[in-house]
């Protein structure tokens, strides 16, 4: 099951829980293009709570970096699991997107 929430500790964002995966892909994807719509520079994903995410999550942030967000907009990953921050190592996804704890 997914959830996401809106940040509540002043930055932009939203806050994953749960799987990502290609049964939960169109809120995932209607979430993320809310972030991004929103216009701030800096949109804080927080992963703290995101259990597992398949390559279709993957491909979805990859897809918003590259054809949807505008010039100077980034995700600001924080938080990721290890099992996540490994798995994003492994794929690349820590070259294309800040990875942050905090």
């Amino acid at each position: 099951m997914l959830t996401i929430d809106l940040l509540n500790d002043g930055r932009k964002g939203c806050k994953i829980t749960g799987e990502v995966d290609v049964a939960v892909a169109a809120p995932f994807r209607e979430a993320l293009q809310k972030a991004v719509d929103s216009g701030t520079e800096e949109i804080y994903l927080d992963l703290s709570d995101m259990d597992y995410i398949d390559s279709t999550g993957i491909g979805i942030l990859i897809d918003m970096k590259k054809n949807v967000m505008k010039p100077g907009q980034q995700f600001i990953l924080i938080h990721p699991k290890r099992s996540i921050a490994k798995l994003f190592q492994l794929t690349g996804v820590d070259q294309i997107f800040q990875i942050a704890e905090a």
